[in-house]
């Protein structure tokens, strides 16, 4: 309540005001245009200080520090290195990256650190972030703490880049194929870094399996997640031999299933194993195998003296060929080689750590320091299928370029159609390194029209012009939108801050078919401000519980005519509540209003991003072209409103409220037993959508809205007349959905009636793509 009320507060101070900045704008030129249910939020960091970065370089290590942390980058370094055999043995699998860590001084300061803003930190496989070589940590002051943090660190990474790392190709494949639970990362990470033999966290152990015995162990989150994991590794190795833990997790790799790779390796059923594991805990089994492992260890010594035993039968081999059943090595060779290798053992010895035969103890090696290297990474490439309410199909691509912390980050961006002329080309420019952030942008919209027919000619509709649904019309005309952006951002908090983007933006209308037509175009000046709010967390994959919500406000000025002056105000809340585990509700309110002398028009009807679009018809005569098309460049499109055609309601302000229940299927298995992504990622949603757009000031119950007023006659027909009905001006659409991924995009499909006037349409069939909101 307190941040509700601070909320509030917030809010009406800006606009009583309404010179203050505002900021958050994540994307500058950042519009409704696509899928406004996909609408930016996101948290913050607030940045109290700079760093004056420095780097020591060891024999496998990269420590990034600043001042007053020299000495704890020297302790981490050499902890690291005498930790790195072990862990690799321990695993099966050397990097072939140099890890990157960053070392803060405090918890406070780790809080400022960018890191996750730009991507978030996703290790399951559902977010790509080609970045991972890296993990930061902040010294508490415990040196057991921290040194047990930087193992868990460090082992969780070796284990990430050890499943999904490799090749670029590697990475996408294994992003989209391998998921594993909580328990899997968290564990093994826990495991290394935890003395697994101490009396007091074997008891600590056994507490986590007794507390957790009747739950399925994918469904386990947070510290729950980590002691049973740590719990099942620690079994397998006092069980089965360690040598087993690096077996399953290079098995996982290959076959994309924890479950699978743990039945292979051990050989026995996967049900047999949890079992056996849960009792091997609660009856305190291992109580008695450390007892065992408390007796002296005898020590083998190796010596050089070897008996070499002849071959049973000896084959006649041609020249050249050779016995590999029977291979004898010469005896002198083999004497000398385990000579070198006592007197190495010898050396080694002086070491706390005694690695396996054949791998050898480099001899630690710290240079530094060296001034930091802020190297940009490509850290996020996408590319989706976008339905452009106006261009229709098309693919947007995007690369995310950032320093390793994350302070500059640059967007490249473009949307292309089959037809050429359609296309979006974008850059902006993020700089998070102080308490305010800026940024700038730069984005060009083209919009090519041919020959038109109703699936296109609604565009007219908030133009005056009415067409039949069989019309077809020829023209060439093409619409561009230059826009170049700047933003200044303040935090108030890590979830609510506030700032404005002024910009400068031309708009262009020209026609090539008359070409003796002087061009059409206009230049704007103008803000757009708005206050953010977000305090959700994820769930699980794509699913998040809290409250995010935007106030926004855009005002526009031409340069070229009063009379194109226009503003717009936007209200966007969205709440997500977890009523059972996995049972999710989310609802959302959104409300614009366009004013000035020039308004501009909101559509709602159908789904965002369909595939299969049918646009509402009307009983129009008119067969004319707008003279000027530029207002279908701020056209926006609101959300959801199922049950109904697309564009069935239309007005210079809208409101509508969208609710679903969401349930995951995956959430209700373990996640081993759903190897396929098509029923991994499958979600079973409840809806109901209820919305209205309307004219002026008046409200949605005035008789003169889009939907109350029909026009009939008009163009070739001399009759013309203004027809103005009663209805109920709300219109609902309920029904079910389906959500899955198929080919590495997620689509939609759901199934609505639409409640108009107290009565029921046609049930209707909408197969999207994209997620919900």
């Amino acid at each position: 309540m307190e941040k509700i009320s601070t909320f509030r507060r917030s809010v009406i101070r800006l606009f009583t005001i309404n010179a203050l900045i505002f900021i958050g704008i994540q994307t500058a030129f950042a519009q409704s245009y696509f899928s406004s249910t996909q609408e930016e939020f996101g948290k913050n960091r607030i940045q109290e200080k700079r760093f004056e970065w420095l780097t020591i370089r060891s024999n496998n290590f990269e420590f990034n520090y600043y001042r007053g942390g020299d000495k704890i980058a020297q302790s981490a370094a050499k902890l690291s290195e005498s930790e790195y055999d072990r862990i690799t043995e321990l695993l099966g699998y050397t990097p072939f990256t140099t890890m990157k860590i960053f070392l803060y001084n405090s918890p406070k300061d780790l809080a400022q650190s960018n890191i996750g803003l730009t991507a978030p930190i996703d290790l399951d496989g559902s977010i790509l972030n080609l970045a991972k070589s890296r993990v930061q940590i902040a010294y508490t002051g415990n040196e057991e703490t921290f040194k047990r943090e930087l193992i868990r660190q460090i082992s969780r990474l070796f284990v990430y880049d050890m499943l999904y790392g490799g090749s670029l190709k590697e990475v996408l494949q294994s992003s989209l194929l391998l998921t594993v639970p909580e328990w899997y990362m968290a564990g093994i990470a826990a495991y290394i870094s935890e003395n697994n033999e101490d009396p007091i966290m074997l008891d600590r152990l056994r507490a986590a399996v007794m507390k957790n015995k009747d739950k399925k162990i994918s469904h386990l989150e947070g510290k729950d997640a980590e002691l049973v994991g740590q719990s099942i590794w620690n079994y397998i190795a006092m069980r089965y031999g360690k040598d087993n833990i690096s077996n399953i997790l290079n098995l996982t790799r290959i076959i994309r299933t924890e479950e699978s790779s743990i039945t292979s390796t051990l050989g026995i059923s996967y049900n047999r194993f949890m079992k056996e594991w849960k009792e091997f805990y609660m009856s305190s089994a291992y109580a008695n195998v450390n007892e065992k492992n408390d007796e002296p260890e005898k020590k083998t010594i190796v010596s050089p003296k070897i008996e070499l035993s002849k071959p049973k039968e000896k084959l006649v081999l041609e020249k050249g060929e050779i016995d590999t059943d029977n291979y004898e090595f010469d005896a002198e060779n083999i004497i000398k080689s385990l000579a070198n290798e006592t007197a190495r053992n010898k050396i080694d010895n002086t070491d706390k750590t005694t690695p396996k035969l054949g791998r050898y103890r480099e001899t630690l090696k710290i240079k530094g320091p060296f001034a930091y290297e802020n190297i940009m990474i490509a850290n996020d490439v996408k590319s989706d299928f976008l339905m452009d309410p106006v261009r229709r199909m098309g693919m947007k691509n995007t690369l995310v370029l950032n320093d390793l912390l994350e302070n500059h980050n640059i967007k490249l961006g473009l949307f292309i159609t089959p037809v050429l002329r359609n296309h979006d080309i974008f850059m902006e420019y993020n700089n998070n390194t102080k308490r305010v952030d800026w940024g700038l942008g730069i984005m060009r919209r083209s919009i090519s029209f041919g020959e038109l027919d109703n699936r296109s000619l609604y565009l007219f509709r908030p133009l005056n012009i009415n067409t039949p649904p069989t019309a077809i019309i020829a023209i060439d005309r093409r619409l561009y939108f230059n826009k170049f952006s700047a933003y200044a951002n303040y935090p108030f908090s890590r979830n609510l801050r506030a700032g404005i983007s002024p910009f400068l933006m031309t708009t262009n209308d020209v026609d090539l078919i008359e070409l003796g037509r002087k061009n059409l175009s206009s230049t704007y000046l103008g803000y757009k401000a708005e206050i953010v709010y977000d305090n959700t967390t994820p769930l699980f994959s794509k699913v998040l519980t809290g409250t995010r919500a935007k106030l926004r406000l855009e005002r526009s000025y031409s340069l070229t005519s009063n009379t194109e002056n226009f503003s717009r105000l936007v209200v966007d809340a969205r709440h997500y509540q977890r009523i059972l585990k996995s049972l999710i509700f989310a609802a959302r309110l959104s409300y614009s209003r366009s004013l000035g002398n020039a308004p501009k028009v909101t559509f709602l009807g159908g789904v965002e991003n369909t595939i299969n679009r049918t646009v509402e018809t009307t009983n129009g005569q008119g067969t004319g072209v707008p003279r000027d098309l530029r207002d279908i460049l701020f056209y926006d499109y609101a959300g959801n409103l199922r049950g109904f055609n697309f564009a069935k309601l239309y007005g210079t302000s809208h409101l509508l409220t969208n609710f679903e229940l969401r349930l995951p299927l995956a959430q209700y298995f373990s996640k081993g037993s759903l190897t396929s992504n098509f029923l991994r990622n499958m979600q079973f949603v409840g809806f109901s959508d209820i919305g209205t757009a309307w004219y002026g000031n008046k409200g949605p119950f005035n008789r003169q809205n889009s939907l109350n007023t029909e026009v009939i006659g008009g163009g070739d027909n001399p009759f013309r007349a203004t027809v103005t009905n009663f209805k109920n001006p709300f219109l609902v659409g309920y029904g079910v959905g389906l959500r899955t991924t198929i080919l590495g995009y997620f689509v939609k499909a759901d199934y609505a009636w639409g409640l108009e006037d107290k009565e029921v349409n046609k049930p209707k069939l909408y197969i999207s793509l994209g997620y919900d909101f």
